[in-house]
């Protein structure tokens, strides 16, 4: 599960699941350093503009099972602006703040 958000915390964000039982998890607080799989990291400016933008297009913030029947699928599961929802199937206007987030934990 996601850190708590607080008002110091911009988005929490969990990919789970696989063949492989894969765990992310990515933390970012509104000062820009993110907690990313436990190593802490300082998003860049742009960086910090790209994902409050693609936040900002998120407006799924209904949990759903739909995709959860397939196996080995991944769960994602996003906390942000006082929403939190877990899905198996990404909905599409998650999809730029995941791609941003995921990257993060490729860094």
């Amino acid at each position: 599960m996601p850190a708590a958000t607080g008002p110091d915390v911009l988005v929490a964000y969990e990919r789970t699941g696989g063949f492989a039982g894969i765990r992310k998890r990515v933390t970012v607080g509104n000062s820009g350093t993110a907690l990313v799989d436990g190593d802490k990291i300082t998003l860049k400016d742009d960086e910090m503009r790209g994902l409050r933008d693609a936040l900002d297009r998120v407006v799924t913030t209904e949990s759903s099972e739909e995709g959860c029947l397939v196996a080995d699928h991944f769960t994602y599961t996003l906390a942000y602006a006082g929403h939190r929802a877990t899905r198996c199937w990404l909905p599409s206007d998650w999809r730029a703040a995941v791609e941003r987030l995921e990257a993060l934990t490729r860094r």
